[in-house]
């Protein structure tokens, strides 16, 4: 007859069996993850079936870099938060920790642990508040590849039997995390470990052979290329404007009363677009228009005169001169006041913005109002660098691809080339080319936006790509 077993040891065994084969299972489940984004998940969330943790966090060590990069309360790890940045602090130090430790922080003692790793990881604790600390080193024979930290709150603590267990899967862990890390992040070392796995590894002759051909044929093709002839297109920045402006002109000095116009209207020759305000120049006629009767009045007392006082005819015939200026002043503003209204000059379109913000405002003679384009005499502008105008001449193909519809060119034709360059804030100093249109124009206004390139000619595809690093080079040996 077996010996009584006492309920203790019976509850002591069956917890042995439940964390072993829960650990035979996380440890399965390691070494299936696919990718170390699940493997990640699998040590942070997966191990709290064996130990209930309250927050699980994985810091590596790899290329000489310790950091943190999974916990399990963030699924994407905040690298500005404070926590994130105090685990980071802690990496290197944990870096020299090789054996488990499992710490209260009741009992926490930093000068138990040996180096520097006792304060940080006293100084962690005390910022973290947790009641446990576990930290699980995953490393290979010789070397930390990583750690595992446990942090348990309030009353909740790691049991026995259970963190033996954890530490006793320590080898499945690390194993799995240096073969994952190493795969993802090193692609060659990917490609030959599938190759040498999967049993169809290259024959030495036929790598020898890749090897010539790669060394010998492909810079030569490479250097064949450089000397093939493409067609060099330079451009930039495209508009469409009118091939010749029209202005229409204040006439006489005053302000502007109303606008009968707006940006984008078509306008006829010789259609009113403003009107000056007449308050000032009716005063002026009204105040000539007193002084002549004044003058008038003057001339008729006068003459009354003359029959006792002869020398009261000179001083009317003085009166009469006085007389005749005032009525020149009153026909000549009664002629000014004609020119009152503004035209347009020519048929077309009104290209300034915001015409009725310029009500109020005061103009002189001669002075500009707005500007009036043909809608039928349109081209494009194209800005080209300072740099690229010298390959320009007219006659040359060019193509437009417009904002509104990028995926469709339109054939243009360079006209002329300007004598001079302009600056400009994104191409620097431009030259402003304008294109005609070739065959049908599409439907566009003035103002409308794209970006052309002009055909400039022929050359290698070395001088294509190499031309503007030599321009600068001669550039800097003028500078020296």
């Amino acid at each position: 007859m077996a010996p009584n077993r006492s309920p203790r040891i019976e509850r002591a065994e069956d917890t042995s069996r439940q964390a072993l084969a829960i650990g035979l299972e996380l440890a399965k489940n390691a070494t299936r993850a696919r990718t170390l984004e699940e493997l990640q998940f699998v040590l942070v969330n997966d191990t709290r079936a064996l130990v209930p943790f309250d927050r699980a966090m994985l810091v590596v060590h790899f290329e000489g870099d310790s950091k943190l990069i999974a916990t399990n309360n963030q699924p994407t790890l905040e690298g500005k938060s404070d926590f994130v940045g105090r685990l980071n602090d802690l990496a290197p130090v944990l870096r020299g920790l090789e054996r488990g430790l499992v710490l209260s922080s009741e009992a926490l003692k930093a000068e138990d642990l040996p180096g520097d790793i006792g304060a940080a990881l006293s100084e962690y604790v005390t910022y973290s508040q947790c009641a446990c600390l576990i930290v699980v080193p995953l490393s290979l024979p010789d070397h930390v590849i990583g750690h595992l930290m446990l942090e348990f709150f309030g009353d909740s603590r790691p049991g026995r039997i259970e963190t033996l267990t954890l530490m006793n899967m320590v080898p499945f862990f690390s194993s799995a995390l240096a073969q994952k890390w190493v795969l993802e992040n090193r692609p060659a070392v990917r490609k030959s470990f599938m190759r040498a796995i999967s049993g169809r590894a290259v024959p030495l002759r036929r790598q020898l052979r890749l090897k010539v051909v790669f060394a010998v044929v492909v810079p030569l093709l490479v250097a064949t290329a450089m000397w093939l002839p493409v067609t060099l297109k330079v451009g930039g920045r495209a508009e469409v404007a009118p091939d010749r402006e029209h202005y229409a002109f204040v006439e006489t000095d005053g302000v502007v009363k109303e606008v009968l116009t707006r940006t984008g209207a078509s306008v006829k020759k010789g259609q009113v677009v403003a009107v000056l305000d007449p308050l000032e120049i009716d005063y002026e006629i009204k105040e000539a228009e007193r002084t002549l009767e004044s003058h008038k009045a003057e001339v008729e007392i006068l003459r009354n005169l003359g029959a006792e006082d002869a020398s009261k005819l000179a001083e009317a015939q003085l009166a009469m001169i006085r007389t005749l200026r005032a009525r020149q002043k009153v026909e000549y503003l009664q002629w000014k006041r004609k020119f009152l209204e503004i035209h347009a000059p020519d048929d077309g379109v009104v290209l300034d913005e915001k015409l009725e913000s310029l009500v109020g405002k005061k103009f002189s003679a001669g002075e500009a109002f707005c500007t009036v384009a043909s809608p039928e005499q349109l081209l494009v502008e194209i800005l080209v660098k300072e740099s690229d105008a010298s390959y320009l001449k007219p006659g040359q193909a060019a193509t437009i691809f417009f904002n509104f519809s990028p995926e469709q060119g339109h054939p243009l034709v360079v006209k002329s080339i300007p004598p001079k360059f302009e600056a400009t804030a994104r191409e620097g100093n431009a030259f402003r080319v304008k294109a005609e249109f070739v065959g049908p124009r599409p439907e566009v206004k003035p103002g409308m936006l794209g970006v052309a390139h002009v055909d400039a000619g022929d050359g290698s595809l070395w001088f294509v790509l190499t031309r503007r690093i030599v321009t600068r080079l001669r550039e800097m040996t003028l500078m020296f």
